[in-house]
């Protein structure tokens, strides 16, 4: 099934929302909020997704855009976003904190030893 310029900019609009949680009226305010979520190349895409989407109200600029181009652009970053797992995410967020937590907590059990050994009370 082929899809149109607006179901491929859609669909790649949805995907940030739900993997990324970027939200915006554009594809343009999307990419500005999570630029630095996105790796290099697949900013580059996202890009050539915002312009296409910009011009397809005008019908003379709307013949610039390049079909195998925004067809392109829209098959990297879906294959980039499919990979992102949220759950996975949320998962090592949670387990890199409890691990922070866990060294302040270690480190401060041995400055204290090492503090009360020091002044003698051990």
């Amino acid at each position: 099934m082929k899809q149109t310029h607006a179901e491929m900019i859609a669909e790649v609009r949805d995907a940030l929302r739900q993997k990324l949680k970027l939200r915006g009226r554009s594809l343009e305010v999307q990419l500005r909020n999570g630029g630095r979520l996105l790796p290099r190349s697949v900013k580059q895409d996202v890009r050539v997704l915002a312009r296409a989407e910009a011009v397809a109200d005008n019908p003379k600029l709307a013949k610039l855009v390049e079909p195998a181009t925004v067809t392109q652009a829209h098959r990297a970053v879906m294959d980039y976003l499919d990979g992102i797992d949220p759950a996975a995410q949320r998962r090592d967020a949670l387990l890199n904190m409890a691990a922070a937590v866990g060294f302040v907590i270690l480190t401060t059990i041995v400055l204290v030893i090492i503090t009360l050994w020091w002044r003698g009370f051990i």
